[in-house]
């Protein structure tokens, strides 16, 4: 067997799976800046996808739990960032702090939700006001405070959130929960 014989299947391996991490990249790519636009359900779908073929990468689960959290799905995004956070080894440090972060505004976000439900919104106005603005939380951001607002009683400032929201996505060309969510509260006043 010659040397080209050798390298031929080898070469051919590794265009295989060389094009199939293209491929997942392309779908992470996709995903993210799916999320990124407000598209949640298709980024979702999307991670879900890569997560079945790439379950045990890291960057991916974080990315998923972010998207979880930016749709409002609080619970199921502390989890998958929990397990991010398990899966992340020591040599990723800046993806382990990124992880972190995004694993406290999620914990964050669930205190704020969980004061509103016990009629605490001072609490969750608090919290609010805490959380560093410069973090990508801006549509949840909005809507805490409309739904905190709206607790307070102070329905104008609610309005004004909620109309914040409605601006942002007006000319989407998906169903953004957010804006569905505003036009609803908004009609409700």
């Amino acid at each position: 067997m010659t040397r080209t014989h050798i390298w031929r299947p080898l070469l051919l391996l590794t265009l295989i799976i060389l094009a199939g991490c293209g491929r997942i990249q392309k779908m992470h790519q996709k995903a993210y800046d799916l999320s990124e636009d407000g598209d949640y359900r298709g980024a979702i779908e999307l991670y879900e996808k890569i997560l079945r073929q790439k379950p045990d990468k890291p960057l991916f689960i974080n990315d998923y739990g972010w998207t979880l959290f930016m749709a409002d799905s609080l619970q199921r995004a502390q989890s998958v960032l929990k397990e991010a956070q398990r899966k992340c080894d020591d040599g990723h440090q800046i993806l382990q702090r990124h992880i972190k972060k995004n694993l406290h505004i999620t914990e964050s976000f669930i205190r704020i939700n969980q004061a509103l439900k016990k009629g605490q919104p001072e609490q969750a106005l608090s919290i609010l006001d805490e959380l560093n603005r410069s973090w990508k939380t801006h549509e949840m951001r909005l809507k805490y405070y409309a739904l905190t607002y709206d607790s307070l009683g102070e329905k104008d400032k609610a309005r004004e959130y909620w109309q914040q929201i409605i601006d942002q996505h007006a000319r989407t060309t998906y169903e953004n929960p957010y804006y569905k969510m505003a036009l609803e509260k908004m009609e409700a006043f």
